[in-house]
Formats: structure tokens, C-alpha cells, sequence
């Protein structure tokens, strides 16, 4: 698959559950113009319509698909969407995405599943437990944990999907939703 993101978003690793065998999603209709959206952003519902999440702000949760309006995978239908793609896990939806073309977001909205993610700084294991925000693109985790924000570290990651040794690496859940499910 021909990512255009390089190696940050967020991944889903596990669910706190082990007996859950996929977490839960939610299909959004995108905003008009919406984007450019990347498979593992974190996202959001602006005026009832996806967009991608403002730092600080609570979430809805994570981009892993889009569909058609008739639940075709974008990068795969021949349908006409109206949609710029890039790669296999990007796209800018068309201008009249709302009332004509209707392309949805596929989100991770489980406040129980956990992503991996690599910060923009180092990570210790004082941290874990604590709250992060993501930088202003919402795809990577920044800053020292707080009181309250977007995401709970769970657990270190201490060598990543590669076998390299890592130090700013791990699974985070969502802590501060739209769903109603904020905790600090």
C-alpha cells in the first residue's frame, strides 16, 4: 500500500478487552472540502460533519477507512466520488461532499481501544497514566502528559513495528471524547 503519510497516525494495536474482537466505529459524512484527511488522524465532528481534530479539543476518534456513499472502499471503487486522493490513505473531499457525493469517514470511536503512536519527544514510564494532546496535523502525540486531554498513555512501547529499539512510542486511548466518555 503507497502511504503518503510516511510514519506517523495513529494504529490500532488491542482493545483493553481481550475478548472484543473489533472496536467500535462510526461512519461520518465529511465536511464539504474536507481534509486533507489520513488513515490514523485523529478527527472529529464540526457542525455534525468529519473533520480532522483540533489539538486540545475532544475527539471523536480515529480514521481508519473511507467509504462511498454506497459503502465501497474509495481507493477501490469506480464509482465517481469527487474526492482527491493521494496515496492509499489520504483524501480531500469534493466541495459538494455533503448534499451530492456523500463520502464518510470510518472512525475508531472505542474509548477501550488502544493505538499506537509516536510522540514528537521522548516518552518515560512516569508518564504512563497521564493525558497528551496531539500536534496540530492530529496524527502525533506532543508534549508532557497533563491533567486532562485528548489521550491516556497506557503502555510503553519500547521496540517498535520494526524491531528498533524506541524510546517515544505507545498505545494511547482515547480519554477525551465527543461520546461523552471525558475522564481525567
Amino acid at each position: 500500500m503507497a502511504l503518503s503519510s510516511g510514519t506517523k497516525g495513529f494504529v490500532y494495536k488491542k482493545h483493553l478487552d481481550p475478548s472484543v474482537d473489533k472496536p467500535a466505529t462510526l461512519e461520518v459524512i465529511i465536511a464539504n472540502s474536507g481534509g486533507p484527511l489520513t488513515i490514523g488522524d485523529a478527527v472529529q465532528w464540526t457542525s455534525g460533519y468529519l473533520t480532522i481534530a483540533a489539538t486540545t479539543e475532544a475527539i471523536l476518534g480515529i480514521l481508519v477507512g473511507f467509504r462511498t456513499e454506497s459503502g465501497e472502499n474509495i481507493f477501490k471503487t469506480k464509482e465517481d466520488h469527487g474526492a482527491t486522493l493521494s496515496g492509499e490513505d489520504t483524501l480531500t473531499a469534493a466541495s459538494d461532499n455533503i448534499t451530492v457525493h456523500k463520502v464518510k469517514g470510518v472512525v475508531i470511536t472505542d474509548p477501550y481501544a488502544l493505538f499506537l503512536n509516536t510522540a514528537d519527544s521522548t516518552l518515560t514510564q512516569a508518564e504512563v497514566g497521564t493525558y497528551f494532546d496531539t500536534t496540530a496535523t492530529s496524527d502525533q502525540i506532543t508534549g508532557a502528559g497533563s491533567t486532562i486531554a485528548q489521550f491516556q498513555l497506557v503502555e510503553l512501547v519500547t521496540v517498535d513495528d520494526e524491531g528498533n529499539d524506541d524510546n517515544d512510542a505507545g498505545l494511547f486511548r482515547i480519554s477525551e471524547s465527543q461520546l461523552g466518555q471525558t475522564e481525567s
